[in-house]
């Protein structure tokens, strides 16, 4: 039992030894004494995280939160967005106003079909109608600009309406081809007391007629739906001539 004690004593004084040979290296500084107890920091909280995370990352967090809204505006837009199953386009040498141009597109729905499946019919006419009379303001110079972008540009834009006179300006656009296939076909007076501006704004431009495109050597005849779109305006056409001979 003595023998025991003694050599726990000895051990004892033996750690003793090594520990301060260890602490007066540590004040000699040939060991390193690592951190200071106040120098140890304590865990953050969450809050503290959060904190930390938003000083060091606070640029990209609220771009990537602009970029998050930017998104969802895109693809409400794109989800509320009327889709058209016809663009008619309007060039009259007299100034036809917006409400008319709706009314001639309430007018035509009645012969245009469901093309995009959505379940609902719906036209877009384009007001381009010009006041020939003020060749130079820039109301002209704007309307003349979208109806040449239409015709460029927009293989779903096939009928136009017009007056004699700027469906003769229109056929004189091109050497090679004729703009318009066919005869254009003129409006009946059901049509005129349609199309009235109920806020007596503006009144329907007389003389009224409306024309498909030619597709054939054009432009737009590339276009992967162009059979559709032509397809489309016939029936307009078609429904049209029918009313007409009733």
């Amino acid at each position: 039992m003595s023998q025991k004690k003694e050599s726990d004593t000895l051990r004892q004084r033996k750690f003793a030894q090594q520990e301060f040979l260890r602490l007066k290296k540590m004040q000699q500084g040939e060991l390193d004494a690592g951190p200071k107890p106040s120098e140890v920091a304590a865990p953050l909280t969450f809050g503290e995280k959060l904190k930390n995370i938003w000083y060091h990352d606070k640029f990209a967090i609220v771009v990537i939160g602009i970029l998050i809204v930017a998104i969802a505006l895109l693809v409400t837009q794109c989800a509320t967005k009327t889709k058209y199953d016809a663009t008619i386009v309007v060039f009259t040498y007299e100034i036809t106003g917006d409400p008319n141009c709706v009314k001639m597109g309430e007018y035509l729905k009645p012969y245009c079909t469901d093309i995009n499946n959505d379940g609902e019919i719906n036209i877009n006419v384009v007001n381009c109608s010009i006041n020939d009379n003020d060749g130079n303001n820039d109301y002209n110079y704007t309307n003349r600009s979208k109806m040449q972008s239409l015709l460029a540009t927009d293989a779903s834009a096939l009928l136009f309406i017009t007056d004699d006179d700027s469906y003769e300006y229109l056929m004189s656009l091109s050497d090679n081809i004729s703009l318009f296939e066919g005869e254009p076909i003129e409006f009946e007076g059901d049509f005129y007391k349609y199309c009235v501006d109920e806020n007596g704004f503006y009144e329907t431009p007389d003389d009224l007629q409306i024309s498909c495109r030619t597709i054939s050597g054009t432009a737009i005849a590339d276009d992967k739906n162009i059979d559709t779109y032509y397809a489309q305006a016939q029936a307009i056409l078609n429904g049209l001539k029918k009313s007409n001979e009733q």
